[in-house]
């Protein structure tokens, strides 16, 4: 089960009813998880009447909604309502350099100070991609957002996190995961079995380098989609 947080929006003037704010919550996690998880595709056109009949709720908390999903960088506005945005491949590499640059600090982080307990964790996770290339890929998909949040969630700054979470919501990981091939998928595993061993051996260098090449790699096989 999903569970949703309010979405705070830092330097952007979104105004949100007070008195419609926990239908708005609600909408606002509906639809981003639908637009993240592919359910609503690139382009779509998103009418807040359409919308609103569709989740059984009134039209302005749908409105409130897209106004959330707008700023961040979700969808667009257009003539009769929103669409949602489809990034160009420059910005899919703007979008995965910063994550490999994020998830390159975590690594480290996690190698130089996280406890033993807290490194086991994340090879536990790391150990049930094992024999999963071939596997559904939305089970692949979850796993390696276990993964990857274990690691930035241990290298123990909020900060990072912060900065993180903002970008992830740009990864698009389900409707990218359906392009993989097995091959790549086996690629993907393997890449977070590097990271575990660099972590294992409280190696950061080793760490950092890992997780960077694992996110610029994955990097390579989205373009290579795009093409």
């Amino acid at each position: 089960m999903l569970l949703w947080r309010p979405r705070r929006t830092k330097g952007l003037a979104v105004t949100v009813s007070t008195d419609s704010l926990s239908l708005t919550d609600q909408a606002h996690g509906r639809l981003r998880a639908d637009i993240i998880e592919g359910r609503i595709r690139p382009n779509q056109r998103l009418v807040a009447t359409e919308l609103a009949e569709r989740m059984q709720v009134s039209r302005t908390p749908v409105r409130e909604a897209l106004k959330l999903l707008a700023a961040d960088g979700l969808v667009v506005g257009a003539k009769r309502g929103y669409v949602v945005r489809e990034h160009t491949g420059a910005e899919i590499r703007e979008i995965y350099e910063v994550r490999a640059a994020l998830e390159a600090m975590a690594a480290r982080l996690v190698a130089q100070r996280a406890g033993d307990e807290r490194i086991e964790a994340i090879v536990a996770i790391g150990a049930c991609d094992e024999g999963l290339a071939e596997a559904d890929r939305s089970v692949l998909v979850e796993l390696n957002s276990r993964f990857h949040d274990a690691i930035v969630a241990g290298s123990g700054n909020g900060r990072l996190g912060e900065l993180n979470g903002r970008n992830s919501e740009h990864f698009f990981s389900y409707r990218i995961a359906a392009l993989y091939t097995d091959a790549e998928a086996l690629a993907s595993v393997r890449g977070h079995g590097r990271i575990v061993r660099a972590l294992l051996d409280r190696d950061q260098d080793a760490a950092a380098d890992a997780a960077r090449e694992h996110v610029l790699e994955a990097l390579d096989v989205v373009l290579s989609k795009l093409r």
